[in-house]
């Protein structure tokens, strides 16, 4: 994916969940507690909830975005910079792209690197 076609794709944040969403759906989400694979969507929440346990995950739950106050789009956005090009790309240059502090820069490519 170029980055023509990522902004046609995500046009906005909502675009970035809906794809989330799908793809966490279809891959299925086990339950953190109880380890169910029963769960259904809340729309009004954006979240998935466990069918008999009632507990909650949010989308990011489980990813490397988790605890992270980046939106959606923004992670979408660095990992394809990171994988567009065969050499990645530094932190340095997330850091100069993004506006970002040299430390969260740091921290994105380590956890994405991984």
């Amino acid at each position: 994916m170029n980055i023509l076609d990522f902004f046609e794709k995500f046009k906005d944040e909502k675009a970035c969940k809906e794809y989330l969403r799908d793809l966490r759906m279809k891959e299925g989400v086990v339950c953190k507690h109880y380890g169910s694979r029963k769960h259904y969507w809340l729309v009004s929440k954006w979240q998935i909830q466990g069918s008999s346990c009632s507990f909650r995950t949010t989308l990011k739950s489980g990813t490397v975005m988790e605890n992270s106050n980046l939106s959606i789009r923004k992670w979408f956005l660095i990992m394809l910079f990171m994988t567009s090009t065969e050499k990645g790309m530094s932190a340095c240059e997330i850091k100069r792209q993004n506006d970002y502090s040299k430390d969260l820069a740091q921290s994105l490519a380590s956890f994405l690197r991984r």
